[in-house]
Order: structure tokens, then sequence, then C-alpha cells
């Protein structure tokens, strides 16, 4: 009787985690999501669907941004940039900024005149949507042209999806279904064997 409930508990919480269409909302995190190393990411608040490494060792999430700009707007801090993606011309974005944070430099990552040891970076507050679920999740912009994914994700924003991830997994919650992510600009990766599923 007892092994009877627990299959059906079981049952029941498989169940709910199945997506039968694209939900009207993001679906609020509950239970653990497994996602790969790369998952492609719709960014609501910019219209736009990119690749992102996802990375348990980083502690912040980065988008690749350049020309960041920093104003205010009705006594508020805001910033203006660049979205910094090959193939895609999206320019003089503008966000709200959360804040700034410091994070530390690798080596010969500055300019000259720049401070050696740490960065300062605006930060942003992003609705992210991953398969069927999203979240806010602070997300600060930097130059990101160097590397593979214009988007990492970081420890940060994996607790805010309630997602862990599996180092032998790729790419393994298809394409964002939040609402509008249909809509949005999408980017691939050159020579990516990634599926649109």
């Amino acid at each position: 009787m007892k092994t009877h409930a627990y299959c059906v508990a079981v049952l029941l919480v498989v169940c709910s985690t199945v997506v039968h269409g694209a939900p009207a909302a993001p679906a609020v995190p509950t239970a653990k999501v497994i996602y790969g190393l790369n998952e492609q990411v719709y960014l609501p608040d910019l219209g736009v669907v990119l690749p992102a490494k996802v990375d348990t060792g980083a502690h912040s999430s980065s988008l690749s941004a350049i020309n960041v700009r920093h104003f205010n707007r009705d006594g508020k801090p805001w910033v203006r940039f660049d979205l910094a993606v090959d193939g895609m011309d999206l320019r003089d974005l503008e966000q709200p900024r959360s804040h700034n944070v410091r994070i530390r430099r690798r080596a010969g990552d500055y300019e000259e005149g720049e401070d050696k040891d740490y960065a300062r970076r605006p930060v942003l507050s992003l609705m992210i949507c991953i398969g069927n679920r999203a979240a806010e999740v602070d997300v600060n912009l930097a130059d990101r042209r160097r590397f593979r994914q214009p988007l990492l994700l970081g420890a940060g924003a994996l607790r805010e999806m309630r997602a862990l991830v599996d180092s032998d997994m790729e790419w393994s919650a298809g394409k964002p279904l939040c609402e509008g992510a249909d809509d949005a600009v999408r980017y691939r990766p050159e020579n990516e064997d990634q599926e649109d599923n």
C-alpha cells in the first residue's frame, strides 16, 4: 500500500513538470530541473533568445555587451548598451541598473589605466526563460565576444531557476517556451549541432 502511494506521488511530480504546449505565463520553479552545459535562454526584457554556457563554478551571470553608458532616468540609474553578439545588430538597449559588482579580472584582462585586480560591472535584474521555466536573475554586462557563448549563467541564476547541471548533457531544455519567445530575435552559433525542439 505504501509502495502504491509512493508511486502515485512520484508520478504526480513527474507529470506536473511535463509541458503540453507553450504556457501563457512562465512556470514558477518548484521541483528541481536538470540542464546541460549549454542551453537556449530567452531574455524577454531584451526580446532575444541566446545560447548560454551554464557554469556552476561561476557565481554570477554575464551578458555580452559593449559601449555601456550609465545615465539617470527619473532619478534612477540606468544603462544603455549594445548587445555584443555576432550577427545581431541590437544597439542602444536600455535597462534599469540594479547595482554594480566587482569581478576579479583574469590575467591580461584589462586595459591601460584600469584596475588590474577587479572590473566594475553594471548589474541588471532580467527575467530569463529556459524551457518552460522562468525566474528573475542578476546579470552583469561584460564583453564576452572572445567566448563561445554570449551569455553565462552562474550558480546564482541556477539557484533562482531551482536547477542542477548534468555535464553529460547539452541543449536539454529545448527551445524556450515562455510567452513571446517564438517572436524573439534568435541567434545560433555557427557550426553548432543544436536542435530546435
